[in-house]
């Protein structure tokens, strides 16, 4: 049996995703995890074995402050990728969220590929995942799917409008202010690769969800993939369009902002996890780059990765001297002057 056009637009998009990652071809957007700088820590005073990596939030302790960011679902191929990865976040005690289940709330027989992650992450932390224009009916519905633990609410504008079939208009703040009244598991609002300036952050701020997702640019570049996969071609380039992760987490500095961080887009080592913390996230995930590992390597593969951060992360603190990741954020560090240029921008941009 045939899949239906949205099944198959989530094959599209694992595919060229994938390839971006493999051939290296996306675009790096402003700063990069490289533009900081961690100052030496000559006398840390701790061992290896007083790290503590465990993050309280949501009321969930998490033992490692990164998890398996949302990537798919959807399709026979995609819910088969879903399984691999919960089974990978089982056996290597992540937390995992999946792509959107929007496909599923249309052609119930997607939900399976979906609910493979419960089935092969039992007692694991799930994160559902819809759109930011979903009522709250759907919401409800997500989370059941998979009887979820939260459930993150994707803002995607920039992916939309390059989208030949995308969506061309966005008024969500009402409906994101009811879902994060009436959900009935913790709430996080994710950018899906082109981060978030301080205005977004204030806006979100009131709010008040769970947790913001910053989603920076330089990790899965959706506005190359759709631009890719237009049939036919259009000419609208956001390549290089948005903010990455870095400046994502300082314009949040810049904005005050008070909600806990979760910080996406580029992230594809245990230094990338720590220089994330040191600028005020509170967990990271890690999508394309994971799911690039996986389709070359398998779930050994995948699991041997991810075993390297977690053997890598206490070495880490250790040689900056934190034994709780909340120490990182106080972490003296230097940044480029292409940085530094981005953070006297945004202070002036903030009176």
């Amino acid at each position: 049996m045939s899949e239906s056009a949205q099944a198959h637009r989530k094959d599209e998009h694992l595919s060229l995703g994938v390839n971006l990652w493999r051939q290296q071809q996306n675009i790096q957007v402003g700063a990069t995890f490289d533009d900081i700088r961690w100052l030496p820590e000559t006398f840390p005073e701790m061992a290896v074995a007083d790290v503590n990596t465990q993050v309280t939030l949501f009321g969930h302790n998490f033992d490692w402050p990164f998890y398996i960011e949302a990537m798919t679902g959807g399709s026979t191929l995609t819910g088969r990728v879903n399984g691999q990865l919960a089974a990978v976040a089982q056996q290597t005690g992540l937390a995992m969220a999946v792509g959107s289940q929007s496909i599923a709330l249309k052609e119930p027989d997607a939900a399976k590929t979906f609910q493979i992650a419960r089935q092969n992450h039992p007692d694991g932390f799930l994160i559902a995942n819809l759109g930011a224009d979903h009522p709250i009916e759907n919401v409800r519905q997500a989370i059941d799917m998979i009887d979820a633990n939260a459930i993150e609410l994707h803002v995607n504008v920039a992916q939309e409008l390059v989208m030949s079939e995308g969506d061309r208009a966005f008024y969500w703040l009402d409906n994101l202010a009811t879902v994060i009244a009436k959900s009935p598991v913790p709430v996080i609002i994710k950018e899906v690769g082109f981060g978030m300036s301080q205005s977004a952050f204030k806006t979100i701020q009131a709010l008040a969800p769970a947790a913001i997702n910053v989603g920076g640019a330089n990790g899965t570049n959706f506005a190359m993939i759709e631009r890719r996969r237009n049939r036919p071609a259009e000419t609208f380039n956001l390549d290089n369009y948005g903010l990455s992760t870095v400046e994502s987490l300082l314009a949040a500095q810049s904005a005050d902002n008070n909600l806990p961080l979760i910080a996406t887009g580029g992230i594809a080592s245990a230094n990338d996890v720590v220089t994330s913390l040191m600028l005020g996230a509170t967990l990271t995930s890690s999508a394309g780059y994971l799911l690039k590992t996986l389709m070359r390597d398998g779930e050994a593969g995948l699991i041997t990765e991810i075993q390297s951060w977690q053997r890598d992360l206490p070495r880490l603190m250790t040689l900056l001297g934190a034994k709780k990741t909340a120490e990182l954020s106080a972490k003296p560090r230097l940044y480029s002057p292409m940085l530094h240029n981005f953070i006297q921008q945004t202070k002036k941009a903030t009176r």
